[in-house]
């Protein structure tokens, strides 16, 4: 099987794996609730908490959560200003793991936020998953509101903080996926990225009115999306 395919199989596994979890909720949403938190730091942090940008940019905080989680894999943070999504970011081995673990590696089937296991965090184009639900709050369930363009103006900015550097990225594309999963593919010649770049900005469901140039270096958020079922959705910003 080509490793195209394995990605392929893992994106969906992601949304097949949510169904699943939002089919048990469905049955008993209390118990789910009760048996399957959301991780400490995750609930807690609100935008008042935050820090500045300056305040965070020397990477305390990336090993301050690996200290709190036990746990080496944490490989930086991620921040949407203005809004309550500040989760830290895991990295394996495979794009499987953090599926069903929390960042403490405890087995639940919120899973974390993480970065695809081919990426490096410093690589010209990194991307990120995270589940979503329609019954269950989950990191990634705000970027629903990404779909209307009136929540864009004032959310427009990700930032992505590693233990050596603080990454500010510009969202230019927000989309959704149902059958082309170009988004996934990190192989690239300059002529091919440059392609690539510009076919992420015509997929928008709506002009941001943000420019690209070939030399753009981006980051993908991804998560499932219901409408239709089986999709995905995309936000893809580009460093400034």
């Amino acid at each position: 099987m080509t490793k195209k395919k394995n990605i392929i199989l893992v994106l969906a596994f992601l949304c097949l794996f949510t169904g699943i979890f939002l089919f048990q909720a469905s049955l008993k949403p209390q118990e789910a609730k009760k048996e399957e938190p959301k991780s400490r730091i995750a609930d807690t942090i609100v935008i008042e908490e935050q820090k500045t940008e300056e305040e965070i940019s020397n990477g305390e905080k990336i090993l301050q959560y690996r200290t709190e989680y036990n746990n080496q894999e944490v490989v930086g943070e991620l921040q949407i200003p203005n809004t309550s999504l500040v989760v830290p970011v895991l990295q394996s081995d495979d794009n499987k793991y953090y599926l069903d673990h929390l960042p403490d590696k405890t087995k639940n089937s919120l899973g974390s936020v993480f970065l695809d296991y081919r990426n490096n965090v410093d690589d010209r184009k990194i991307i990120l998953y995270g589940h979503n639900s329609e019954t269950i709050e989950t990191d990634f369930h705000l970027l629903e509101n990404y779909v209307d363009p009136t929540y864009y103006s004032d959310h427009n900015i990700i930032l992505f903080q590693t233990e050596n550097k603080l990454y500010r990225y510009q969202i230019f594309s927000v989309y959704i996926a149902t059958q082309d999963y170009q988004h996934v593919n990190l192989n690239f010649t300059d002529e091919t990225y440059a392609a690539h770049l510009a076919w992420l900005k015509k997929q928008s469901l709506y002009d941001t009115g943000v420019g690209i140039v070939s030399t753009d270096e981006i980051i993908v958020l991804q998560t499932c999306y219901f409408e239709p079922v089986g999709s995905y959705l995309i936000v893809v910003g580009k460093k400034i």
